[in-house]
Parts: C-alpha cells; structure tokens; sequence
C-alpha cells in the first residue's frame, strides 16, 4: 500500500468526494479525538453525507455534553458494508485504532490527518502538519476548505478538541493560529464557560479518590528532576475509578516545583503498563516513548510496556535518565 503525503487541498477533495466516510477514534479517545471527530461528522451531516464514528472505548462521561457523542458512534462490530473513506483523526500510528482494526478494511481507501509529530504516515494518503496544537484546527480548516457548514454544536466541538489539547491553551504548543481558530468557533457559537466547566471544573467522586491515592504513591529521583506515579489495577478498584479518569493525573506528576519530567505508570487490565510522560521546555518526551513503540508530542508522550510494574518504571525511569 503507498502511503502518501497531501496537504490541505488534497485531503479535502478526499473528504468532499466521499459520501460514506468511517472515522476512527483511537484507544482511550481524549477530548481532541472525540471533538475532532463529533465536528467533522456533524458538518459533513449536514451536508448530506453518511458518517459515523467507530472505537473500540466507549466515550468518557466528561464528554457526553458535546452533541452527537450518543447518536454518531457505532460500535465497530456493527460495521457492515462498503464504505467511501476510512479516515483516522489524532491517531498516530494504525495499532492506535486497537480493535476496530478489522473494520478499516470497510473503507476504499484510508485518510490519516494528525499533529503528532511521531505520527508514522500509516494511511493511503496523509495529511500531517506538526505545527498544529491540536486536530482540531485540522479539521476546521477542511471544513472551510470545503464550505461545510459549521454550526454551534460542531463549533462547540471543534473548540472542546482545542481547549483539551492545549490544557486550556496553556501548553507550548499553543500558537497565534490556535488563538484564531478558537476565536472563529466562539463567534460561531461555541461557548468556552460551557467547555470549562465540563473539563476543567467538574470531577467525579471516583476520580478525586482517585487522584488523593495516586498522591500517595509521587516519589522523586535523586536530582528532583523527575517525578512519577504509580496506578494499579488494585488502586483503581478501591477508587471506584474507571481508566478514564486516570486523564489528566500525570500533570501533578509534573507540576512539582524543579521536575523536568512527570510520568504516570497505569497498570493495564492485561498486566502491562502504560506510560504517560509530560515535561517542561528541556525534554523531548515523545522521543523517549518512540524508544519503547510509542509517541505523541516533545512535551506530552505515552507507550505502552508489556513487563511488570517493576521493571516498566526502572526501564523508562533509565531512559529518562539518560536524556537528563
């Protein structure tokens, strides 16, 4: 299968040329997959089209305020027939569908459109831009390119995939182009007290018991550059949490005063660990996660280990090391 790099223009005569287009989340979808996403297929719906969205993870509750998080996902199993486009949105790399795997092979060809700069350019056709804060402005700028409409509810949307990818545009990605993006969606109606709230100001009893145990658990290395937590299977049922709300717990990791580097090491439901690495300007995180198959951004990484705990946390904890 070529794989082939387009730029905006060509990835948005492939989007307007398809009537029926699949998109893809990844594995545990994040505010940026899932606004992204819920965007695309409301516009492209609205203008006649037949799209839906498939994942092998439910939706996360914190996001069930955005329209069509019910009504546009499909489980992946009930795919049937043939289908224009197979299109992935902040996926970096195929195995990242996880199993929907199988129902990709419904679309003709493949369209991959992404940010990370680890991205590996799995699709038929790919349209990256690194420079983006998040997938979001990705897909505003199809929909433009295409005249698509782009209402309150897709605006919303598109502006929660922002907000989220940023950390509320906090993070060192943010850029000038991010801001006006943002600034669109607003006077297209998207309401950023609504998307706050929602992210940012309302958390679950599970998640803060959660978060009060994973406290617990912050240890620092020798030089108090790097600081990590540890999430079991057992922490986790005795929190009442859910994977989910492991989101977001590894900046507390980070936001030590003199860490570089904050990681968070999840036990998974198959006895491996995932990984989640953030950093400040110094560390180039995602390079780290590409040594152990992951990937993601120079301040925000993850990857998955097949090994016990133990040897998962000397393992990346010797890695970092070595970049300090």
């Amino acid at each position: 299968m070529s794989k082939l790099r387009v730029d905006l223009q060509a990835a948005s005569r492939m989007i307007a040329g398809a009537q029926r287009i699949l998109f893809f989340m990844h594995v545990q979808p994040d505010g940026d997959s899932i606004g992204s996403t819920l965007g695309m297929i409301r516009a492209l719906r609205q203008m006649g089209k037949e799209a839906i969205m498939v994942g092998a993870d439910p939706i996360p509750p914190v996001f069930h305020f955005l329209p069509g998080w019910d009504e546009y996902c499909v489980p992946w199993q009930e795919v049937e027939g043939e289908w224009d486009l197979s299109c992935f949105l902040d996926c970096g790399d195929l195995e990242r569908v996880g199993p929907a795997l199988p129902a990709v092979r419904r679309g003709r060809t493949t369209l991959n459109v992404d940010h990370h700069a680890t991205n590996t350019a799995f699709a038929e056709y790919n349209y990256l831009d690194f420079s983006a804060a998040a997938v979001g402005e990705l897909a505003y700028r199809i929909l433009r390119e295409i005249g698509a409409p782009i209402d309150a509810g897709t605006a919303l949307c598109l502006y929660t995939s922002l907000v989220t990818d940023t950390g509320g545009f906090r993070y060192d990605s943010t850029g000038p182009g991010t801001h006006r993006v943002a600034a669109d969606l607003i006077e297209l109606g998207a309401r950023p007290y609504d998307v706050a709230q929602a992210v940012f100001e309302t958390e679950s009893l599970s998640r803060l018991a959660l978060l009060s145990r994973a406290l617990q658990t912050l240890q620092l290395d020798e030089t108090g550059r790097v600081a990590w937590m540890v999430v079991t299977r057992k922490l986790l049922a005795e929190a009442g949490a859910t994977d989910h709300d492991v989101e977001g717990v590894v900046n507390y990791a980070r936001s030590v005063a003199g860490v570089e580097v904050g990681i968070l090491f999840k036990e998974t439901e198959d006895g491996g660990v995932r990984v989640n690495l953030r950093s400040r300007r110094t560390v180039d995180v995602g390079a780290i996660a590409q040594r152990f198959g992951g990937g993601g951004h120079a301040r925000a990484a993850g990857c998955t280990l097949n090994v016990p705990m133990e040897d998962a946390v000397a393992q990346v904890m010797a890695a970092v090391k070595v970049v300090l």
